[in-house]
């Protein structure tokens, strides 16, 4: 048996890992950390937001969940009216160097019967990197 290698790791040196708040995008966060850990990926966490005013209470949750596990970097994205949550984070993956992102499958919509939301299948089906879908 040869010993096990660690190309996984070149996988995943950077990963983003959008946030809102929500269960789903808490767990997105715990498998990145664990990633870190493991590997020692580069985590960056970015919360998407229009008015923002939710945006330091999801930075606590972010906080609480990592604590000080890994070192990692918080972004809080303004988007302007006429863009979308999508369409922000793939302008981040897009201006940056990530191997992956790690996203949640849906955020805090209200339908609970919806499996996969709409900015997960935005992200996934237009990234031009690795996505990996939380449930």
């Amino acid at each position: 048996m040869s010993s096990p290698t660690y190309t996984v790791s070149l996988w995943f040196r950077r990963i983003l890992v959008p946030v809102d708040g929500s269960e789903n995008s808490m767990r997105a966060l715990e498998l990145a950390t664990d990633f870190s850990l493991r590997y020692g990926s580069k985590v960056t966490v970015i919360h998407v937001c229009n008015t923002c005013e939710e945006a330091e209470h999801v930075k606590k949750k972010v906080e609480e969940r990592i604590g000080d596990k890994i070192d990692y970097d918080f972004k809080i994205i303004k988007m302007s009216n006429d863009s979308s949550v999508p369409n922000e984070i793939l302008k981040v993956i897009n201006e940056d160097t990530f191997d992956a992102v790690i996203m949640g499958s849906r955020g805090t919509s209200v339908n609970s019967d919806i499996n996969i939301g709409s900015t997960v299948l935005s992200v996934a089906a237009n990234a031009s990197i690795t996505v990996i879908i939380v449930r």
